[in-house]
């Protein structure tokens, strides 16, 4: 049986020049970061639902077909279609970063292996509820942003607007407008940031939600709900993905409503949000920096829901 300095000797040597060898009684805290990505997240109002929807469509998805048509519908929910959206579409860039503290060796092979692995991330903020000529304490509810759509670019050049990924999300109140239900209805990916040893992927897709609001006289900040609400085992190789997900109004995740602030006006559109998307995309690595991995510390922090709910859509295609 070889001893463990063997093993650690055999795993740099597959891996080539990727490793470097600092003093093995060192250690460090060393940054891993994720390839920046562009995304943009659009919150759409039933009446802007047709050039929300048209804007960026990826060339392979049919516009005229039954699945697009009903996609249309869901996210217009009845109302009478305007020209062009009023508001610009928001735009934000994040880059997400883990830091580990682990041996110098370990923290190279983290590196190497979450090129394997991506986070996209966006916001926008806008009015959730509809105001009404009633106005008042006492006028029911009814949303005004009806969808959401994600869009990641294959590049992180702006003149480039080739989609890479689109994912679109019903965001309306449920039929006792006691909570929001969120339902993903539409995913489209033909390109991955992250690598992968045969083309295969898992993603997981989560929608979260802040506000700032009042009582009478105290002030409140929070989350108002994070939720997983897609995850999907993906093979890139020789296609690109598309699902369309059941449109029926019981599917998707019943989450909390937006809250209110006391003595709003209702006449005008109001219950401020900020909604943002994450979208995780874990590859296959080879299996000899699997190996590799195993033999070495693990990094000292949990990984987020998100990424474990990646790997369990991944476990779910083996």
């Amino acid at each position: 049986m070889l001893p463990s300095g063997c093993f650690a000797s055999v795993g740099l040597a597959m891996l080539g020049t990727a490793v470097t060898v600092p003093a093995l009684a060192e250690a460090q805290r060393a940054p891993v970061s994720f390839a920046p990505t562009r995304a943009v997240l659009v919150l759409i109002p039933g009446a802007e639902a047709s050039p929300a929807l048209g804007a960026h469509r990826p060339g392979s998805i049919d516009a005229a077909s039954a699945a697009e048509a009903e996609l249309l519908r869901d996210c217009a929910d009845g109302e009478a279609q305007r020209a062009q959206a009023s508001k610009g579409f928001l735009w934000d860039f994040a880059v997400r970063a883990w830091r580990v503290m682990l041996h110098p060796i370990a923290v190279s092979v983290h590196e190497e292996l979450l090129k394997y692995a991506s986070v996209s991330d966006a916001s926008a903020g806008g009015d959730y509820y509809r105001g009404t000529d009633a106005g008042g304490g006492s006028a029911g509810l009814s949303s005004r942003i009806s969808c959401l759509r994600f869009t990641r670019f294959s590049s992180t050049d702006a003149a480039n607007e080739e989609v890479a990924l689109d994912f679109i999300a019903s965001l309306r109140l449920d039929a006792a407008h006691d909570a929001i239900r969120v339902r993903p209805l539409r995913l489209y990916i033909s390109q991955a940031v992250a690598k992968s040893a045969n083309g295969q992927y898992a993603v997981a897709i989560g929608l979260r939600a802040d506000a700032v609001w009042r009582d009478e006289f105290t002030g409140h900040r929070g989350n108002v709900f994070e939720e997983t609400i897609a995850r999907e085992s993906v093979d890139l190789k020789s296609r690109s993905f598309l699902k369309y997900y059941p449109t029926d109004a019981g599917s998707g995740t019943r989450v909390p409503i937006i809250p209110i602030s006391f003595g709003v006006d209702r006449n005008h559109d109001f219950g401020r949000a900020e909604f943002g998307v994450s979208v995780v995309e874990l590859g296959t690595p080879p299996a000899t920096l699997t190996l590799l991995s195993e033999m070495l510390p693990d990094p000292d922090e949990k990984l987020s829901k998100l990424l474990i709910a990646a790997a369990l859509a991944g476990a779910g295609r083996q």
